[in-house]
């Protein structure tokens, strides 16, 4: 689903500190596969004096480095220093360094599983690139993928790791190597953020997971969020390109099971955004991507982007106590222009590579509102499940054509209808 971006010129808004717009800044939507995206760091070092022994092949090369990738992932799980060390070319240079802090997060956060696929015959010893397989105690059900680079020498006959690079979706550990981590019942929170913005997300995660989970069934236990406090670290993490933080208030992630069901999603909070938010605004943040969690962890398909979107904000927005007149005067403002959307947003009028999605977000959001308002708060969460749908958006639009008469009595022409009455009356 697409992430929605704060405007180059920043209309006001009642909670935003430094004044981009909130309900801007509130959009994140999930998406299933990140975006490839840089490593946080790049760290240097001079390479030990190689092996004097004969070359080995490509495929010698490959087997060696599997077996120095299992050898030292065996020993990040087991929190064993001693053997992770042996297997890092200087420990005592910059890249040796960034190597020994990786393995200290990761053991803060407690990797439960750590394995790589298949090493390719090696042709360039210092760029082997792998596909890391990895799961989280407490909330990963299932593997999550990241591709790393490894710059690989050979110290007295032995292959060792010079340097490792994520190329994709970086593990935490690698992305925050000086990461703290904050634990609760029901939350991991994560980054290099000041302590008070960890512990701030991990209460907001303490008290609305447990309200999604009464509506939600199979709303994880326990959720990672991540929070970095750097634009690198945000865009190595999987939250968009380092030109494109700051123009994200959040984002939610996670591989799907088999059943179409997400099997650990991540939150991962903008540093630049977090920083212009209040606190009221940052909790409206996480509240929405928490109910995006819930509905992914408990459903499976996707809605169509207008109601997923609307939903979460329609969970996000009940904590705002800021009046309704002033969240949406973007939109009222082009109900009087003339400019408002006549149909429900399709997934282009939501998506921000497309142009500016302020006023659809809005819009699907008053769409949510009135479903709520009219047929009530579990008939809106029905109409999310029975719109959900395994494929792409437009079968979900398929899907939500063909429920709407049982669920709410009327059809889309219907609804469509007396939602655009509810936003002429908004703009009144």
């Amino acid at each position: 689903m697409p992430v929605r971006p704060v405007p180059p010129s920043p209309p006001r808004r009642p909670w935003a500190s430094a004044g981009p717009t909130l309900a801007v800044l509130l959009f994140a939507g999930c998406s299933a596969t990140p975006a490839p995206t840089p490593s946080s760091t790049t760290p240097t070092a001079t390479a030990p004096s190689p092996s004097t022994s004969s070359p080995a092949s490509a495929s010698e090369v490959a087997t060696a480095v599997d077996a120095l990738l299992t050898r030292r992932e065996a020993a990040l799980v087991a929190g064993d220093t001693r053997a992770f060390t042996a297997t890092v070319a200087e420990p005592a240079s910059d890249a040796g360094r960034a190597q020994l802090a990786s393995s200290s997060a990761a053991r803060a956060l407690r990797v439960a599983r750590l394995t790589h696929d298949v090493v390719a015959p090696v042709d360039d010893p210092s760029d082997v690139e792998v596909t890391l397989r990895y799961r989280i105690a407490g909330t990963d059900r299932a593997d999550r993928t990241a591709r790393v680079r490894y710059a690989v020498v050979r110290v007295g006959g032995t292959w060792r790791v010079a340097e490792e690079t994520a190329v994709e979706a970086a593990p935490p550990w690698l992305a925050m190597p000086g990461m703290r981590v904050v634990r609760t019942s029901r939350a991991v929170v994560v980054g290099t953020a000041p302590d008070t913005a960890l512990e701030a997300a991990s209460r907001t995660v303490e008290r609305a997971l447990p309200r999604l989970a009464k509506d939600w069934s199979d709303t994880p236990r326990r959720v990672l969020v991540l929070v970095p406090a750097t634009v690198a670290e945000a865009a190595a993490l999987g939250g968009g390109t380092a030109g494109g933080v700051g123009r994200v208030a959040a984002s939610t992630d996670g591989p799907l099971g088999a059943d179409g069901r997400a099997t650990g999603d991540r939150v991962v909070l903008d540093p630049q955004a977090r920083e212009r938010l209040t606190p009221a605004g940052r909790d409206v943040v996480l509240t929405h991507e928490l109910a995006h969690v819930a509905v992914r962890a408990s459903v499976p398909g996707s809605a169509p982007t207008w109601l997923s979107e609307g939903y979460a904000d329609h969970v996000g927005y009940a904590r705002a106590d800021v009046p309704d007149a002033a969240l949406l005067a973007p939109l009222t403002a082009a109900v009087r222009a003339g400019t408002a959307p006549t149909a429900l947003p399709d997934t282009a009028s939501l998506d921000p590579a497309v142009g500016d999605i302020e006023v659809g977000y809005l819009a699907a959001w008053q769409a949510a509102e009135l479903v709520a308002d009219r047929y009530g708060e579990a008939t809106l969460r029905r109409l999310v499940r029975r719109c959900s749908v395994l494929g792409p958006q437009e079968a979900a639009e398929r899907a939500c054509d063909a429920t709407m008469p049982a669920v709410l009595g009327t059809d889309r022409a219907g609804l469509t209808r007396a939602w655009r009455q509810r936003l002429d009356a908004l703009a009144r």
